[in-house]
């Protein structure tokens, strides 16, 4: 038997600055002034699609068909992810703890 589609698939983007780092764990650099997450060099496809699979969704009060943002945890870091087609694919990149809403936050503990 088939399994079934994901959820959400994951898109890598071709015109996007990558988000892979050269460190074994994930990182918070700093890049032209802005803060740049990078996913620990070893992050396989696999585990990128876990993480959406598995992800926590978050809402905007005026919008309730698809989720702003997803967010989830691997190896110790917390990763958000964003739709830039209205919600059929995702990116995603490790985040420092003070951009975790509250509300998120205690549902990943």
């Amino acid at each position: 038997m088939a399994e079934p589609p994901n959820k959400y698939k994951y898109d890598k983007g071709e015109n996007r600055p990558k988000h892979l780092g050269t460190d074994p764990e994930a990182q918070i650099g700093h890049k032209y002034g802005n803060e740049v997450g990078e996913c620990p060099r070893s992050f396989s496809l696999e585990a990128t699609q876990e993480l959406l699979d598995d992800a926590i969704e978050e809402y905007r009060p005026r919008q309730l068909d698809a989720p702003f943002r997803l967010w989830n945890h691997y190896a110790g870091a917390v990763y958000q992810a964003r739709t830039s087609d209205g919600g059929t694919t995702w990116h995603g990149w490790p985040v420092q703890g003070s951009h975790i809403p509250d509300k998120i936050r205690r549902q990943l503990s």
